[in-house]
C-alpha cells in the first residue's frame, strides 16, 4: 500500500471516530432503536440512489472514450466522499481523490467527471429552489423573510450552471498577462465542460432525468421519516423539509461531517413547517447513520483498494524483473 494512501486512511478513521464520539453512539444507538423500520428504508433508498449516480458518471465518461466497470465507480465514489464527509475540505478533496483513484487519462476524466457532478449539483439546487419556494405554503414564524437569501444565492447557481458562455474567460481577458496560471487552467476546464455539454445534448439530457431520479429519492428520505414518526405527508411539507436541509447541506459541505448542521438544518426544517422542531433530530440522525455507514465502507474500500493495487504493482514489477533477466541470459 503506498503511503499517501495509508495516511489518508488513517486521517478517515480517526475523523470517523471523532465524529461517533461528537455526536454521541449512545445517542447514534437510541436512534437506531426509534428507526428501526425507516433506517433499512433509508438505506435502501441510498443504494439505489448510489447506483443511479454512477451509472451517469460511466456514461460521461463513456462520451470521453473512457470505460470503467460500474462497481469500481461506486467503490470510488464512496471512498471519495467519505473522504470529503469526514474532513474539513469537503468537495475540494474528494473530487481530485475520485479521478486519482479511476487510474484513467486525466483530462478526458476531470471534464467527464466535472460534468456529471455539475448535472447532479445542478438537479439538486433546483430541489432545493422548490423547497425554498414551497415554504410560504406551510411555513410559521415568517419563513417568507428568512428564505430570500438563501433562494437567491440557490437561484444563481443555477444561472451559473445553466449559462451557455464561460464565466471565467472574461475574467482571463480582463486579467491579460497578470492572470494566475490555475485561473488560466480553470477557464479552460470550464470551457472544455460547456462544450462537451453542448456537443452532447442527448447524454447530458438523460444524465439530468436519471439525477432527478436521485434527487427524489432523497426527498424520499422524508417521507419515509414523516411516516415513521406517524406525521401527515403533505407534498409541500415534504419538499419545504427536504428544501431547507438540502439548501444547508449545500452550504456546510466545509464542517466535518457537518456536525450540527445537519441537526440544525432538520430542526429549523420541522419547526418552519409546523411540527415539533425536536422530530427533526429523527430525520437528522437517520441520515447521519446512514452517511457514517457509507464513510466506513468507503474507508474499507479504500484500504482494500489500495492492497490491490499495490500487489498488482509488485507483481508486475517482479515480472518486469524476470523479464529482463531471461533476456540477459539469452544474450550471454
Amino acid at each position: 500500500m503506498k503511503k499517501g494512501h495509508l495516511i489518508a486512511a488513517a486521517i478517515s478513521l480517526v475523523m470517523f471516530a471523532w465524529v461517533i464520539a461528537h455526536v454521541g453512539l449512545s445517542a447514534m444507538l437510541v436512534q437506531l432503536k426509534a428507526m428501526r423500520v425507516a433506517l433499512p428504508i433509508v438505506l435502501a433508498l441510498s443504494v439505489l440512489r448510489l447506483f443511479l449516480q454512477s451509472i451517469t458518471w460511466s456514461a460521461s465518461l463513456e462520451g470521453e472514450h473512457v470505460s470503467v466497470d460500474t462497481t469500481k465507480l461506486m467503490g470510488v465514489r464512496l471512498a471519495s466522499q467519505s473522504m470529503g464527509y469526514l474532513t474539513v475540505l469537503g468537495p475540494v478533496i474528494s473530487e481530485p481523490m475520485k479521478i486519482k483513484l479511476l487510474g484513467t487519462p486525466t483530462e478526458p476524466t476531470i471534464t467527464a467527471t466535472f460534468l456529471d457532478d455539475g448535472v447532479y449539483w445542478f438537479t439538486s439546487a433546483l430541489l432545493a429552489i422548490l423547497g425554498i419556494v414551497s415554504l410560504p405554503f406551510v411555513a410559521v414564524h415568517g419563513a417568507r423573510h428568512h428564505a430570500i437569501p438563501v433562494l437567491l444565492s440557490l437561484a444563481g447557481m443555477v444561472f451559473v450552471i445553466v449559462r451557455r458562455n464561460p464565466i471565467l474567460s472574461g475574467l482571463v481577458r480582463a486579467l491579460g498577462n497578470h492572470a494566475p496560471s490555475w485561473l488560466a487552467r480553470a477557464e479552460k476546464l470550464e470551457a472544455s465542460i460547456r462544450n462537451y455539454r453542448l456537443h452532447h445534448l442527448a447524454l447530458v439530457g438523460r444524465m439530468f432525468w436519471i439525477d432527478l431520479v436521485c434527487q427524489v429519492l432523497i426527498a424520499s428520505e422524508v417521507v419515509v421519516v414523516l411516516w415513521s414518526l406517524g406525521l401527515p405527508i403533505h407534498f409541500f411539507t415534504i419538499v419545504a423539509i427536504d428544501g431547507v436541509t438540502r439548501a444547508l447541506k449545500l452550504v456546510s459541505g466545509w464542517i466535518p461531517a457537518r456536525v450540527g448542521s445537519d441537526e440544525g438544518g432538520a430542526i429549523s426544517a420541522f419547526a418552519l413547517t409546523g411540527f415539533s422542531p425536536l422530530l427533526g433530530l429523527s430525520l437528522a440522525l437517520t441520515r447521519r447513520v446512514r452517511d457514517l455507514l457509507w464513510a466506513l465502507i468507503g474507508i474499507l474500500w479504500f484500504v482494500w483498494n489500495s492492497r490491490v493495487a499495490g500487489g498488482a504493482e509488485t507483481a508486475s514489477t517482479g515480472a518486469t524483473g524476470t523479464i529482463l533477466e531471461e533476456i540477459v541470459e539469452c544474450r550471454q
